[in-house]
C-alpha cells in the first residue's frame, strides 16, 4: 500500500468518525426538541365556556373531528404514559385522562345545536333530574327544546380560566406543589424530563453490551447519555449509553 493510498484511507475514516457524530448530535436535538414540543402549552381559544361530551364507543376521535369541522374548538385531555411492549423498547405515547370524554368551547348558546347535530355524541354533562350528571342524547334534545321554550339555561359550563388552568396541568406545563399547595409553571430543567432515572434497572439492547442488565446512574445534559453500571462477570463496568440503546428491565 502507497502513502497516497493509506492517507486516502485514513481521510475516509475520519470523514466516516466525523459524520457519525454529526449524525449523533442531529439526533440529540431532535430528541430534545420532541420533548419540549410535548411540553408546550396549549393555548385554548378564549372568549369561550366548555362544555364536557361523551362519545359514542370506539368513536372519540371521530366525534373530535366532526366538532372540529363544525367550527367548535375540542380539547381531550392527554397525559404521556411511558408504555412498554412485548420485543419492543419503551416508547412514551399520549392517552387519553378521560377516555371518550371532549370538552368543547362554546361562543353561544346557539353552539348547542352544533353539538346536538353531531351524531357521533352519545351523552353531555348537564342538568338532569338528581342534580348534576349525564345526560343521554334524547335527553339532551329534550332539554334543548325546553330551553328554547322555557329560557331554562341550566347547563354546567365550565368558565375559561378553569379550563385552561386544567389544561395546564394535564399537558404538564403547570405542575402543583403539594407543599405551597400552588401551581407553578414546568422550568427548562423540568421539561426535559428524563425516560430513565437514577437507580432505574434497564437492559442494554445494541453495541457491544446488548442484552446486559445495568442500572442507571447518571445522565449528561450536554451529551445526552446515560452513564450505565453493566454488571459483567459480577463486577460493575460504567457505560455510556443513548436512550434509544436501552429499555426498562
Amino acid at each position: 500500500m502507497t502513502k497516497n493510498q493509506r492517507n486516502r484511507r485514513k481521510a475516509r475514516r475520519q470523514q466516516s468518525v466525523k459524520h457519525a457524530q454529526t449524525a449523533a448530535r442531529h439526533d440529540r436535538e431532535k430528541a430534545i426538541k420532541r420533548r419540549l414540543r410535548a411540553r408546550e402549552r396549549v393555548i385554548l381559544p378564549s372568549g369561550r365556556e366548555w362544555l364536557a361530551v361523551e362519545a359514542y364507543p370506539l368513536s372519540g376521535s371521530r366525534c373530535a373531528r366532526a366538532l372540529t369541522a363544525a367550527g367548535l374548538p375540542v380539547f381531550e385531555a392527554r397525559e404521556k404514559v411511558r408504555e412498554q411492549r412485548e420485543g419492543g423498547p419503551p416508547r412514551v405515547a399520549m392517552v387519553p385522562v378521560m377516555r371518550r370524554v371532549l370538552f368543547v368551547g362554546l361562543r353561544s348558546w346557539s353552539d348547542m345545536r352544533l353539538i346536538e347535530e353531531c351524531r357521533h355524541v352519545w351523552q353531555v354533562f348537564g342538568a338532569n333530574g338528581g342534580g348534576l350528571g349525564w345526560v343521554h342524547r334524547e335527553q339532551f334534545r329534550q332539554a334543548l327544546l325546553d330551553a328554547d321554550i322555557w329560557g331554562d339555561r341550566a347547563v354546567p359550563f365550565i368558565a375559561p380560566g378553569p379550563m385552561q388552568e386544567f389544561a395546564d396541568h394535564v399537558c404538564d406545563y403547570k405542575r402543583w406543589d403539594p407543599l405551597t399547595e400552588t401551581s407553578h409553571v414546568v422550568t427548562g430543567d423540568e421539561a426535559l424530563a428524563l425516560l430513565y432515572g437514577a437507580g432505574d434497572r434497564v437492559r442494554v439492547i445494541s453495541g457491544p453490551f446488548a442484552s446486559f442488565p445495568g442500572v442507571v446512574e447518571a445522565h449528561d445534559r450536554k451529551t445526552d447519555l446515560y452513564t450505565v453500571g453493566v454488571s459483567i462477570f459480577g463486577r460493575v463496568t460504567q457505560v455510556p449509553c443513548e436512550e434509544r440503546h436501552l429499555e426498562a428491565a
